[in-house]
């Protein structure tokens, strides 16, 4: 979980983006914040919703 976390939190700054900026995409920003922090295991759907949001395949969170 905490790689999943970590791997977030890069491809998020790599796109130049910030936290706040997610919730433009639909996320809550607490949780969020959370889910890069490896407090929050993401479901499915959120990976989803991330990888659209990060125009990347699902599997790049895993790498």
């Amino acid at each position: 979980m905490v790689r999943i976390a970590v791997n977030i939190k890069r491809i998020r700054k790599n796109k130049g983006l910030s936290q706040r900026n997610m919730e433009d995409f639909g996320f809550d920003l607490r949780n969020y914040q959370r889910l890069e922090a490896g407090n929050h295991s993401p479901s499915l759907y959120t990976l989803h919703k991330l990888s659209l949001a990060f125009r990347v395949e699902i599997s790049e969170f895993f790498e």
